[in-house]
């Protein structure tokens, strides 16, 4: 075991009497040691088998979490060679459209700092948001890419029909800097199964939210997205 692999074991940890899901935990975790720099590109992650081991829950439970980390560009999942954080363009792309990390860990060490008790102080950021953040409607902004086919059509209706988003669409041979600014200024990606992996490989999309029309799975998370 790698002297990396070792400090990941032994950082993160689960919750079981918080109301956030286990796996929910761990990825946010995972994310956060990536934003702050404590893992780095090519880093090695433990196994599912070790991790979960030492967390004492489902090795299927860390097999999601991996997964659905390689699915937002943050980690490469290679037969025979284990876990292992993406490179480098990856990694700075997600630190580029995730800048609120550094400052929440500044946040917290200022609290312990001041003495202030780290779960009093997100409680009253929940209270503010209670209070303030309602009047504030974040419209997000659906991005489709070379979505050409009659079921694109139908969910970039039912987008319009049911939000207020902004919506962008673009083809994927368009030139790159007109792509790169549309990927960057979109909250979810719409795509088709033919396209998939060839939009999950541009530059800006780690983190994003990618729906691919024609998995079934995909299209019910852009269904209750656009749920009014």
């Amino acid at each position: 075991m790698s002297a990396m692999t070792a400090k990941v074991v032994d950082l993160i940890t689960i919750d079981q009497q918080s109301p956030l899901p286990i796996n929910i935990q761990i990825k946010e975790q995972i994310k956060f040691l990536i934003a702050n720099e404590v893992l780095s590109a090519g880093d090695d992650l433990p196994s599912t088998n070790l991790l979960a081991d030492n967390l004492q829950i489902n090795r299927n439970t860390i097999q999601w979490v991996y997964s659905q980390l390689k699915e937002e560009g943050l980690l490469l999942i290679q037969k025979g060679r284990g876990t292992r954080i993406a490179d480098v363009a990856k990694i700075e792309d997600f630190k580029r459209n995730h800048p609120y990390y550094p400052f929440v860990q500044e946040m917290m060490t200022r609290s312990s700092e001041s003495s202030y008790n780290p779960e009093n102080l997100l409680l009253a950021g929940f209270a503010y948001l209670q209070l303030y953040g309602k009047s504030v409607k974040i419209h997000p902004t659906y991005l489709f890419i070379e979505c050409k086919v009659q079921s694109c059509y139908f969910y970039l209706d039912e987008v319009i029909k049911h939000t207020s988003a902004e919506i962008l669409t673009i083809d994927i041979d368009a030139p790159e800097d007109q792509l790169s600014a549309s990927v960057r200024r979109a909250d979810v990606i719409v795509t088709t199964t033919e396209r998939s992996d060839r939009v999950r490989n541009l530059l800006g999309t780690a983190g994003k939210t990618i729906i691919t029309v024609g998995d079934p799975n995909d299209v019910s998370l852009l269904l209750r997205l656009i749920q009014p």
